[in-house]
């Protein structure tokens, strides 16, 4: 079995402004659970091949993940490949809505899971993350 989870929320702001957000490395540590460290190895918003590095926490056991940047569409989809906590695609989504925008994150494994939790515990976990990221993302954008 693989993880395949999902989150999305409505933040009243244009996709344009939210993705000022997400889609900057730089600014992880402020929606990003779990995150103690990012560092980009450039500036600026994700572009296509840009190699990231974040260190953090999963289900209690740190992690330095690589990540790599495989699909972008300006303001509106970043698609990430990550290489740790677990080998996963991490996708972002921004589509106009009538109140802002809809925001959609997914993650889906890749390979086989190195844990010895049960997958769904893991999944649930993982969404549980997500949504809580979500969450932390849309305070800081309606509050600013």
């Amino acid at each position: 079995m693989a993880v395949d989870v999902k989150a999305e929320v409505l933040i009243k702001r244009t996709p344009e402004e939210v993705a000022e957000v997400m889609f900057n490395p730089k600014l992880d540590k402020l929606w990003v659970r779990n995150t103690s460290e990012v560092y980009p190895m450039r500036s600026g918003l994700y572009k296509k091949g840009d190699k990231i590095e974040r260190v953090g926490n999963f289900l209690n056991k740190h992690y330095s993940a690589k990540l790599l940047v495989t699909k972008l569409v300006e303001s509106k989809m970043v698609q990430i490949y990550a290489d740790e906590p677990f080998e996963m695609n991490i996708q972002y989504n921004l589509a106009p809505a009538d109140e802002g925008t809809k925001v959609k994150l997914r993650i889906t494994s890749i390979a086989e899971i190195p844990f010895n939790t049960p997958i769904k515990v893991l999944s649930k976990k993982a969404e549980e993350m997500i949504e809580g990221d979500l969450k932390r993302l849309k305070k800081h954008l309606e509050r600013s």
